[in-house]
């Protein structure tokens, strides 16, 4: 199931989180789109239709929705962090195209018999894990091959 944009309102009233018309403007603008977003690329957005919104304000909803479990955070190669509404809302991991940025869930990650493992060696608590896979998409790899150009990473 993916979050829509009145799930994702009345959830956070249910938790208790004030729902500003900032807020409301950035749950829109990353419920309205597939691709990754920095802060930077949501403000810039969220500024066309909300002009007194600041960035501190988008920084704060961010971690908001995230602490909320709406968004996945995702650390680009190219040092910055973007971010992506959650599809599907269960644990998955990204696999993202360092060519043109696509990400693609990874369902099934195989990951838990290895948490457990750590765990007994380490007799830390785990409490959970992340995965982000990056290489390049079928669609930039036959572009190249079309040009005859070198791919290029982010």
């Amino acid at each position: 199931m993916v979050y829509q944009y009145k799930d994702i309102l009345a959830e956070l009233r249910s938790e208790g989180y004030k729902i500003t018309p900032h807020r409301r403007t950035i749950i829109h603008i990353l419920e309205q789109t597939e691709n990754l977003m920095t802060p930077h690329e949501i403000f810039e957005r969220a500024s066309s239709l909300s002009p007194n919104i600041s960035l501190v304000t988008i920084y704060r909803t961010l971690d908001m929705l995230e602490k909320a479990g709406f968004i996945c955070r995702l650390n680009m190669d190219s040092g910055h962090t973007a971010y992506l509404l959650r599809r599907p809302r269960s644990h998955h991991h990204h696999l993202i195209c360092t060519s043109c940025g696509l990400v693609v869930n990874i369902g099934d990650c195989g990951l838990e018999e290895m948490e457990k493992s750590i765990a007994e060696n380490t007799r830390f608590t785990v409490s959970g894990h992340t995965l982000e896979m990056t290489g390049i998409c079928p669609e930039c790899r036959r572009n190249n091959q079309k040009s005859g150009g070198e791919l290029k990473y982010s």
